[in-house]
């Protein structure tokens, strides 16, 4: 997972008739004539590029779309479904090696999502797989991945195998014509309580899914905490392609109180909260309003709590991941080694990096 700084979190949210035509979709619902011919073609193509949802628009262009703006969003569309496809066919390689080599892990994110609850593998755009993998089967992790020929990125300003050692996180790249596939080992989980990160190991269920009998993912409440957990921690809250996952998970809710209490458990409300807030008001999408507020006033710990608001505005927004990968750390010697490999780290380093 690549960090946002506070310049990549300005964003602005997108215009009605954008809001209207990605909510309807997301409603199963035909998509408003008005919202078609409230913004010109040129502009529409710019701004479904922009937020993300170009593959998202193009199977419902209408009739009258010019044939411009159907060839410029159908090559979108082609584009992100080769791109996934490339994905979904390592995807079957990773899983079944990993099982076999006993890691216990979960595909999370764009993946997941991809696989339980878009119709589509084309209309979501991935830049990586995002696997969440136990800590204590790291070594065996990244041993499995480098023999089926991927190769490991852990170099940060402040050190190889930095994001391992003090970020929990490790991510893996590999080079595929002219296309680069990276592969992000997540080995913890950022803004959920640390008592209750344990448990998501008992959360991880399997479905039948992009060709594998057998492909473990986590359990439909927990992964919708995590997701939304992502969203404000590290987005800003901010991303219509985040919106489209909450509310297509939002849709296949069957028990709002199991997303309740583990919510509760989590230390995760307040992020589940603004997530079904936001995807009501911007996308009209139906969420029960007593859940909503039930969320909102359900207690959070503080400590998460403060990191969240800082996380969650722009121009705090780097401060408050840093005082993240902290708040996580498993103990004080390793919160000093972060601080002080930060703080040490070259200029020189930092500025060939930045030009990578």
């Amino acid at each position: 997972m690549r960090l946002h700084s506070a310049d990549s979190c300005v964003w602005s949210v997108p215009p009605l008739p954008l809001r209207q035509l990605v909510g309807a979709w997301c409603r199963g619902e035909p998509a408003p004539p008005e919202a078609w011919s409230a913004i010109p073609w040129t502009e529409l193509v710019e701004l479904a590029r922009q937020h993300e949802v170009a593959a998202l628009l193009y199977p419902i262009l209408p009739p009258e779309t010019p044939a411009e703006v159907r060839f410029a969003l159908r090559a979108d569309y082609q584009s992100q479904l080769a791109a996934n496809t490339l994905y979904r066919h390592h995807l079957a390689r990773i899983v079944p090696a990993l099982q076999q080599a006993g890691v216990r892990f979960a595909v999370v994110k764009g993946a997941a999502l991809l696989a339980t609850v878009y119709p589509d593998w084309a209309q979501r755009h991935m830049e990586d797989l995002d696997l969440l993998v136990s800590p204590e089967d790291a070594d065996t992790f990244r041993a499995v991945m480098e023999r089926l020929g991927w190769h490991e990125e852990d170099n940060d300003i402040a050190g190889a195998r930095f994001g391992e050692r003090y970020r929990a996180e490790t991510s893996f790249a590999r080079q595929e014509g002219d296309v680069l596939l990276r592969v992000e080992g997540h080995l913890d989980l950022p803004g959920f309580y640390p008592r209750s990160r344990s448990a998501v190991w008992g959360r991880i269920t399997t479905v039948s899914a992009a060709g594998m009998e057998q492909l473990p993912v986590l359990d439909f409440s927990t992964h919708l905490s995590y997701l939304c957990t992502h969203l404000y921690y590290h987005h800003c809250g901010q991303g219509m392609k985040w919106w489209v996952d909450v509310a297509l998970m939002v849709s296949r809710v069957t028990c709002w109180h199991d997303v309740v209490v583990d919510a509760y458990e989590f230390g995760t409300t307040r992020p589940l909260h603004l997530a079904l807030h936001d995807v009501g008001r911007y996308l009209d999408i139906p969420v029960p309003q007593h859940i909503v507020e039930t969320l909102r006033f359900l207690p959070m710990p503080i400590s998460l709590r403060l990191l969240l608001e800082l996380c969650k505005r722009p121009a705090l927004h780097y401060l408050g991941i840093r005082l993240l990968d902290l708040y996580r750390a498993p103990d004080w010697s390793t919160r000093l080694g972060y601080l002080q490999r930060k703080l040490t780290a070259p200029r020189w380093r930092r500025r060939r990096l930045q030009q990578q």
